[in-house]
């Protein structure tokens, strides 16, 4: 990368990786990200994380006539940040470098996968090089980066493959990928 790097991830939280909705390579991608970024942590300016943030009663549920089991409720051990990527948020810390937690789909009646529906966060804004990974690449990353694409990021966003985990086999982000020429992965 050549530009300070703004690194953006989706949902990296216990319940994606070990708990409730659990993704099958979850805990492989989330300890590759955090590799890679403790590898490129003096190329890194600031740091975006999104985290599901359900009332017990969210509407997404099955128990409430939704189609995903009950994840990531607000206050509980699933909801938070899995430990995986616990030593490189600590860098993160350590050194200063701004951090900033995007909180959705925390109301009852309201569903969201993708983090960025109306706007992005500053640090976003102020992104040169945008590198983007999480869970799940054919739910809240694709969302999520359909986002940031129309709102204009397109030329500025990396998917760093390694750190995405998919509940399908990565053929649905990756069809997406194809068309749009102007988006890079490592």
């Amino acid at each position: 990368m050549k530009n300070p790097i703004t690194l953006v991830v989706i949902d990296p939280q216990v319940d994606f990786v070990s708990g409730s909705l659990a993704v099958s390579s979850a805990h492989e991608a989330m300890s590759y990200l955090a590799q890679w970024g403790l590898e490129h942590i003096e190329e890194i300016e600031s740091v975006v994380f999104t985290s599901d943030q359900h009332p017990f009663d969210h509407c997404s549920f099955t128990s409430q006539g939704g189609v995903w089991p009950s994840h990531c409720v607000r206050y509980t051990e699933g909801a938070a940040i899995t430990p995986e990527l616990l030593p490189l948020v600590h860098e993160v810390y350590r050194r200063h470098i701004p951090f900033c937690m995007v909180e959705k789909a925390t109301t009852p009646e309201r569903d969201s996968y993708s983090a960025f529906p109306e706007s992005v966060p500053p640090a976003i804004e102020r992104a040169q090089e945008i590198v983007l990974a999480g869970i799940a690449g054919n739910y809240c990353v694709l969302q999520s980066l359909q986002d940031l694409i129309r709102h204009g990021y397109t030329s500025r966003i990396t998917l760093l493959s390694a750190g995405i985990a998919h509940i399908d086999d990565g053929t649905t982000l990756r069809q997406f990928i194809a068309t749009q020429p102007r988006l890079r992965t490592c």
